[in-house]
């Protein structure tokens, strides 16, 4: 059957899904329970059998081979398996089978897009990516289409439940952190090895998305510097009260002034209690994006799960189906280079580190004048500096582990 991208695509829209984890699970789920136009016809996951459920019609193929699923008899390839690969590689073999792809993916989108979407654009198909960022709030689509009359200058946001859920429910009551990784992998917030979340590497590559799709500034996701959540303690909670703050894990990505490269990073911060930022609890998301023209914009809602993310592939899927021109092939920096990261630019920085009485001379011989003294009650020693440079931080916290001092160091964002 011969299907427009231009215009309406004759339904119905024959769907594979290659994955039959949580999102799998209920983007089928979706399509079965009855989206008009749109009609399950292939599933692809590892060891399949074990997959099977008795709600998914007869019809619907199910393998265990990936080539059998790429040449399946469909319109559209749903990627639901993560990874840079052999998911990329994947979604390159559909597009070149003529077949328009959907996917979660924002690891694959963060580091393989440019050669994706140029295939994309080749071949006349679509290539949906809403759910890679945030989930079920419609992020993407919001900022594509939404604001696209608005020349943005800045993109920020709560971008991993998993991180929100650990660092709210440790401002809630004095939990350990190990204790709340734990019961956020108990709760199905966490994988078995939490790392790329804890460390901030997931963040990362939503972030590059947003500053293709938002700044239209396209950068190597490995070039934003990340910092882990690691190593907060029921002390940096209290100091976070005190000075009306709360720690939230933060992704920002702003354009340079007078230049075309961006300042961005990812990790643990301290941000006003009255900050957008500050206002999500638990596992939600929220992006706050800024404009030159339309001011400040604020999507929230719920970052991940089955549901919310399922809603999201979905969206894609009615978009191509419609062919209104959604699902971003159009208006992702693909062919241009890729933009520098630059220094990020100087903050205040609050400073605990496990050692007392460290002299005044020590700090200055680090660039580094301190504004206010906390009292930590554990015998640390923390602070608030006066704004100064990440690096000029950095040095100081070398300079104390050196000493077998451990500590942490946030910077306050407003």
């Amino acid at each position: 059957m011969t299907r427009s991208v231009g215009g309406a695509v004759r339904d119905p829209l024959r769907v594979a899904i290659l994955g039959f984890g949580t999102v799998g699970r209920s983007v089928a789920r979706m399509l079965v329970d009855g989206q008009p136009g749109l009609r399950l016809a292939c599933v692809f996951n590892r060891d399949v059998e074990r997959k099977r459920v008795e709600w998914v019609p007869e019809g619907v193929r199910w393998t265990d081979a990936i080539d059998d699923a790429l040449a399946a008899e469909v319109d559209v390839v749903v990627e639901l398996v993560g990874g840079v690969e052999p998911a990329a590689t994947w979604m390159r073999q559909a597009l070149a089978a003529g077949k328009s792809v959907v996917t979660a993916n924002k690891q694959a989108i963060a580091h393989r897009g440019p050669e994706l979407f140029e295939l994309a654009r080749a071949r006349g198909l679509r290539l949906g990516f809403e759910a890679s960022v945030a989930g079920g709030i419609p992020a993407i689509r919001g900022i594509q289409e939404g604001l696209a009359g608005d020349e943005l200058t800045r993109v920020q946001g709560i971008l991993n439940g998993t991180c929100n859920f650990i660092l709210t429910r440790m401002e809630s009551a004095p939990v350990a952190f190990a204790a709340v990784v734990a019961e956020a992998q108990a709760k199905g917030y966490a994988e078995a090895d939490p790392s790329l979340d804890l460390d901030g590497f997931d963040a990362q590559a939503k972030l590059a998305i947003l500053s293709a799709v938002g700044l239209r500034r396209r950068v190597d996701p490995a070039g934003i510097p990340c910092r882990s959540i690691r190593g907060l303690e029921a002390p940096d909670f209290r100091a976070a009260g005190t000075l009306g703050r709360v720690i939230r894990q933060v992704s920002v990505v702003e354009r340079v002034a007078n230049g075309s490269g961006v300042r961005a990073s990812v990790g643990p911060a301290l941000v006003l209690r009255t900050s957008r930022l500050a206002q999500v609890m638990g596992s939600e998301n929220v992006v706050v994006v800024d404009g030159v023209r339309g001011g400040q914009t604020t999507f929230i809602g719920q970052g991940a799960g089955g549901g919310p993310t399922a809603v999201a592939v979905v969206s894609d899927l009615r978009s191509i189906l419609a062919g209104d021109g959604h699902a971003g092939t159009e208006l992702f920096p693909a062919s241009e280079p890729a933009h520098d990261v630059a220094p990020a630019a100087d903050r205040a920085h609050y400073l605990r580190i496990d050692e007392a009485g460290i002299a005044d001379e020590r700090w200055s011989a680090h660039g580094i004048a301190v504004a206010r003294r906390l009292d930590d009650g554990q015998g640390a020693t923390a602070v608030v500096t006066a704004p100064c440079a990440p690096a000029a931080v950095e040095a100081m916290m070398t300079d104390a582990r050196g000493a077998s001092a451990m500590g942490v160091a946030l910077p306050l964002i407003d």
